[in-house]
């Protein structure tokens, strides 16, 4: 946890992850598309339809599938990019229920991935978090959405400890604590409105000859 500590010391300086900065103390390239991915992690969880989480989830997905590689976490790569595909097979589950089939397909290809691009823990963690996410961008509903990716965004963090990936723990606590917050103030959850009570009806005075009570 203190390598991970010093790293993001020495990222928020300049001085890039684990001392590899371009010339002139600046970031690699590496950490520049991370940190891109960082900003759509950053910013889905603040929108309140389940499309368009998904969309702005397009960015990290493409990002970090880049920055994975150039850090050699290739479960992670390859499952990002297998992400974006798969949010593309999300979104038309919300148009055409149908479409369930086909987004169902892509669920196995991650368990090959795993074992084709196996790295031991970091790979282990990458798997369970990608299907976690899975199970999540299947649901039509936002506020299941939100309430498995806090389940699955932790693996993520994780697997980001150990790769030594910056700006995707960034983007993972950053995603957590947004989704977390979102939940218990009730945002994205729609129950029906409360039908509005009639005003009371004004006293009505007493009819002639009625008697009155003192």
């Amino acid at each position: 946890m203190s390598e991970v500590l010093t790293d993001l010391v020495a990222v928020l300086t300049g001085g890039g992850a684990g001392g590899e900065g371009v010339a002139g103390g600046g970031w690699s390239a590496a950490q520049l598309i991370g940190f891109c991915g960082t900003v759509g992690g950053m910013l889905w969880p603040f929108f309140r339809s389940r499309t368009g989480m998904l969309l702005v989830q397009l960015v990290p997905c493409l990002c970090f599938a880049v920055h994975y590689a150039l850090v050699g976490a290739p479960t992670a790569s390859a499952l990002n990019g297998l992400a974006a595909l798969q949010v593309v097979a999300a979104l038309a589950i919300g148009a055409r229920p149908a479409f369930r089939l086909v987004y169902l397909a892509i669920l196995p290809v991650i368990a090959a991935v795993m074992a084709f691009t196996w790295t031991g823990l970091p790979s282990v963690f990458a798997a369970g978090g990608m299907a976690l996410i899975s199970l999540a961008r299947y649901q039509t509903r936002v506020a299941p959405f939100r309430g498995i990716m806090l389940v699955a965004l932790p693996c993520w963090f994780v697997h980001n400890s150990l790769v030594g990936s910056v700006p995707a723990m960034i983007s993972d606590v950053t995603g957590i604590a947004v989704n977390a917050w979102m939940l218990l103030r009730g945002t994205g959850l729609t129950p029906p409105s409360p039908t509005p009570m009639p005003p009371a009806a004004a006293a009505m005075p007493p009819a002639a000859g009625e008697a009155k009570l003192s």
